[in-house]
């Protein structure tokens, strides 16, 4: 993966995340996205983009101040990439830290893993 790939998919995955405009969002995601992506949390699992922004909705309806930054550029490996990452709320503990997982396909996310870290700030 190039550094340009890396730094728009940071953005644009950063963006989505953080956007609470579900119109926004919606067209946002596609360009990242598969249509049929895959993501996996510990607790759960969404299949498709409609699934992934449903769930946005509701964290930032949950939260308001639900910010969602980079601790640190993303990294890749063949068609693997991670994120590490900071998310900011108005809730306790205020800070939770993790990584996302990104299988690529086509210029397109079509796996997410999420991983939470067990200590919160």
């Amino acid at each position: 993966m190039d550094a340009r790939f890396l730094q728009t998919l940071q953005e644009s995955h950063l963006s989505v995340w953080n956007e609470r405009d579900r119109t926004k969002r919606d067209e946002l995601i596609k360009t990242i996205y598969a249509e049929d992506i895959k993501m996996c949390d510990k607790d759960f699992i969404f299949h498709g983009i409609k699934e992934i922004s449903d769930f946005i909705d509701k964290l930032h309806t949950q939260d308001p101040q639900f910010h969602f930054s980079p601790a640190r550029d993303m990294e890749s490996s063949q068609n693997g990439i991670r994120l590490f990452w900071n998310i900011r709320t108005g809730q306790e503990p205020g800070l939770m830290t993790g990584m996302d997982f990104f299988l690529v396909e086509e210029g397109k996310v079509v796996l997410l893993y999420v991983f939470m870290d067990a200590k919160v700030i």
